[in-house]
């Protein structure tokens, strides 16, 4: 998508606290579900492949290598703000959809894992309905998956 993410979001780069994932529901999902889609036909993938891609898109949202898991992450991005525009929500800054990525990063770092792939695991889980709910199906996760 060719349209520069300065024409879709406020100019304002501050970055800001992130308290519910919620509030930034579409952001989380339009990256997430990006990465699952694009790990399924790159099975090579690992988590640091991931958190390239995020820290890519801080340094330049706009000019990713086409085809890439950023240039894809970035026009999914970019079609939810669009999408939100059409809808007439409020738009959010340059600097929450920053925080957004941000967020991730310290996620996907959280969910380390010996074979490189705990974040994947993670998102994989989420997409498929597999979420632990109980504090003993969390940790029960944790040993199988992260450790």
């Amino acid at each position: 998508m060719k349209v520069p993410i300065n024409d879709l979001v406020i100019n304002n780069k501050k970055r800001v606290k992130i308290k519910d994932m919620a509030d930034y529901y579409d952001v989380f999902f339009a990256v997430e579900n990006t990465t699952f889609l694009y790990w399924s036909s790159h099975p090579d993938m690992n988590d640091r492949d991931v958190i390239d891609a995020f820290n890519s898109l801080i340094r330049d949202f706009n000019n990713q290598k086409e085809g890439s898991l950023a240039s894809e992450i970035s026009k999914g991005v970019k079609a939810i703000l669009i999408l939100r525009k059409r809808n007439k929500n409020r738009d959010y800054t340059f600097g929450e959809i920053i925080s957004c990525i941000l967020l991730l990063i310290k996620l996907a770092n959280e969910h380390e894992s010996s074979d490189g792939m705990g974040y994947l695991k993670w998102i994989k889980a989420f997409f498929e309905g597999r979420m632990p709910k109980t504090e003993e199906e969390i940790m029960e996760y944790i040993l199988q998956n992260e450790t």
